[in-house]
């Protein structure tokens, strides 16, 4: 975690791939990612599913396509804050947010680790039943998130220079 805090900004492309129960198919979408110490975290789908997510402090921002933003204060939705907080506790290599939120389990290497993350919140359970992340070094790699209602999101990340 220590190496990964160390890391002030980070660039990279994602493929991300979600089953949902109530679809026949998987979506598909890629996109570009940007995380900046210490707290903004930016999504970019491309087109056909244009959709842009900005998390910065404690606020999130969300543009589909053409479409004005809707900002959500994530103090006011701890569910929300605890997702993104997987995410970018993370990246901030900060293992108090994420104990925060969750019973974390670490595994692996530097070269090669996994966290586990399982809501320690109820409100949190029934949405999430458990966050994957895996990465080599100080680059994230994949998350998979599967929700409790058993749909499942598998981002897999390459990071840029």
């Amino acid at each position: 975690m220590t190496r990964l805090a160390a890391v002030p900004e980070r660039r990279a492309t994602f493929q991300e791939d979600k089953t949902i129960g109530a679809l026949t198919t998987v979506l598909h979408t890629n996109g570009r990612l940007l995380f900046r110490r210490p707290s903004r975290l930016e999504k970019i789908t491309f087109p056909p599913a244009a959709e842009t997510i900005v998390v910065d402090g404690s606020r999130l921002a969300i543009t589909m396509g053409d479409e004005p933003p809707r900002s959500v204060d994530l103090d006011a939705h701890p569910e929300v804050a605890a997702l993104v907080e997987a995410v970018r506790g993370t990246l901030a290599g900060d293992l108090a947010a994420l104990r925060r939120n969750y019973a974390v389990t670490m595994e692996g290497s530097v070269g090669a680790w996994q966290l586990t993350l399982r809501p320690a919140d109820a409100r949190v359970a029934a949405l999430v039943r458990a966050v994957a992340i895996a990465g080599r070094n100080t680059d994230v790699q994949r998350v998979d998130i599967t929700q409790a209602n058993g749909d499942r999101s598998v981002m897999t990340i390459t990071p840029q220079p």
